[in-house]
Parts: C-alpha cells; sequence; structure tokens
C-alpha cells in the first residue's frame, strides 16, 4: 500500500506500458520543444484551448506542449461499410495537419469508438507520439503501430513533467466502461479543464472543487429513449454547479451525420443555436462559446480558488 501512494516516474519500457499498472500515478517527462515552438517558461504557464475542427477535437497547448483530443484530422468519419451505419464530412476546413503532429506533443483519445478515435487520421501520424488513452483505445493505438502509450482510466492520473496532470473521470452510463472525460490540471498555476464528450457524471468530487473551463455536448441527442450527450440545461446545471467560467461546446451541428444510426435510430432534441445567449444569462457576458476551428481561448488563473 506504501508504494501506491509513491508518485512513480516512468522511463524507456515502462513509459511505453504503464497502462499495465494499476492504482498508482503516472509521471511522464515531456520531451524538449522541437525547434519552432515557443517555450514558456514554467513560472510563468499559459493554458490556451483551440478547437480543431467542427465536431470534438480539441488542441490544450500549456507551456509550450500540445496535447491534441479525439484528432480527425483527414477523410470522413465512418462507421459501418462505406459510412452506411454512420458518416460525417467536416462542414468547415481543419485547423491541422497529420504533418503538424509530432513529438513532444501528445495524443489524447477519450474512447475506442471510430467517432473518437478515428482509424485513418490515427494512421496517418507519426507512431513516436505518444498515445494517452482508455484500455481499449490504448489496445487500437498499439495495432496502429504506436510505441508509447499510457492508459488513462476512471480514477487513474497522468503527471507531465510536474507541470500538468491528466485525471480520468467516469461518464455516466452507457459511457462509462470504455470511454472516459479528461480533467485538465496545470499544477503551476492551478487552470483546470473538464472536457466530457458524453455525459458528465451526477457528481464528483474532483469536479464539485471548481473547474474553469467547461468542454460539453449541448445538443441531446437519444437513442431508443437512451441519452447519449448532454442538453443545454443539463450543461449549464453542470457549469453552476463546478463554477465554470466558460463553458465551450463540442460535438456539435449532430444533425449534419448521416447514415442508419443518426437517420433511423437517433433522436436529437435540441440545437446550440441559443447556447451562447443561454450561457450569457446564466453565467455571464462571453461566458459560452462555439468556437470555430482555428480559434483559441486563453484561460488566465483565477486569482483566489474557493
Amino acid at each position: 500500500m506504501a508504494a501506491m501512494a509513491k508518485r512513480h516516474e516512468f522511463t524507456g519500457r515502462e513509459a511505453q506500458h504503464a497502462d499495465r499498472r494499476q492504482g498508482i500515478r503516472a509521471a511522464v517527462p515531456i520531451a524538449p520543444a522541437v525547434e519552432g515552438m515557443t517555450v514558456v517558461a514554467a513560472t510563468q504557464p499559459t493554458f490556451e484551448i483551440e478547437r480543431i475542427d467542427d465536431y470534438q477535437c480539441w488542441c490544450m497547448h500549456v507551456g509550450g506542449q500540445r496535447l491534441l483530443v479525439d484528432p480527425w484530422l483527414v477523410d470522413d468519419l465512418k462507421a459501418g461499410r462505406d459510412g452506411r451505419l454512420f458518416k460525417r464530412v467536416h462542414q468547415r476546413p481543419v485547423a491541422m495537419r497529420p504533418r503538424d503532429v509530432r513529438p513532444p506533443d501528445l495524443i489524447i483519445l477519450t474512447s475506442a469508438l471510430p467517432t473518437h478515435a478515428h482509424g485513418p487520421t490515427l494512421a496517418a501520424l507519426d507512431r513516436s507520439v505518444r498515445v494517452v488513452a482508455p484500455p481499449r483505445a490504448v489496445a487500437l493505438a498499439r495495432r496502429l503501430g504506436f510505441r508509447s502509450t499510457i492508459a488513462l482510466g476512471a480514477g487513474s492520473r497522468i503527471d507531465l513533467d510536474g507541470s500538468l496532470a491528466l485525471t480520468g473521470i467516469r461518464p455516466r452510463f452507457p459511457f462509462g466502461t470504455f470511454s472516459v472525460g479528461v480533467l485538465f490540471e496545470s499544477l503551476i498555476d492551478g487552470v483546470r479543464v473538464y472536457l466530457e464528450p458524453h455525459l458528465a457524471p451526477e457528481r464528483h468530487p474532483l469536479l464539485d472543487k471548481g473547474v474553469d473551463v467547461l468542454i460539453t455536448p449541448v445538443e441531446r441527442i437519444r437513442m431508443l429513449g437512451l441519452s447519449l450527450s448532454m442538453d443545454l440545461e443539463a450543461a449549464v446545471v453542470l457549469a453552476k454547479r463546478i463554477r465554470a467560467r466558460w463553458v465551450l461546446a463540442t460535438g456539435t451541428e449532430a444533425g449534419a451525420s448521416s447514415g442508419f444510426i443518426p437517420e433511423r435510430l437517433w433522436r436529437v432534441e435540441s440545437s446550440a443555436d441559443a447556447f451562447e445567449a443561454v450561457v450569457r444569462l446564466h453565467i455571464g457576458e462571453g461566458r459560452g462559446r462555439l468556437l470555430v476551428p482555428g480559434e483559441r481561448l486563453r484561460i488566465p488563473p483565477r486569482r483566489r480558488r474557493d
């Protein structure tokens, strides 16, 4: 038990197979920045959130480190032969290309579902880039040849070079067994960002401490009577409870999807049309943001955290 309480540092082969360890915190060193990347001193960290596409791909810029979440950078999103079950095409240009992603960047997958772990994009990326993901998505990344992978399950935590921590947050049913929400936390200035692509838990002690940014769906999708995503009302209630300073909408334009599942089984019960206005009413002016690909939001630290 004492060993479990210690912070464990992974190097070499251990870092590549950290997901085999259970009940420990993995400390992953950040490699030196490549030429052309701006390095921010540890005493002056920045946290910027960039939307990469018009669906659910994001990039966290933290002190020179880039963490790319659920990348969809090439081709269409498809499930089933030729997208017969599910298909979506980009409505706007993507803000990043596969060749832009290189060490020391980090890829974060929130699920092994093809809408999050996009096979053609992963196949186009540099296999030396590290991947952090739930166990099923880690297995997928390994099959594609990624050499450095770490599992992020619900309740597990990864420390990146003492400057940034990632904690897995279990979503609500039916996603709890194969997907994960991610709490990003700057260990330097305390900025906290919570990204949940599906359904946030009713309560969570780490979230109840407060976050600076909530990234969440705001368009409820039901399938056979089962909720698959948050709606605007639930997102605002959550944002107020966890004292979010900004709310960013993800997984937007659900109606843009085609195929048997969205056309025959989904029922989209709300839209993002009123998102910014509703958040302005309940949280404040400019606090609800529907970013476009390539747009960034810079997050200053709170002066005082309750």
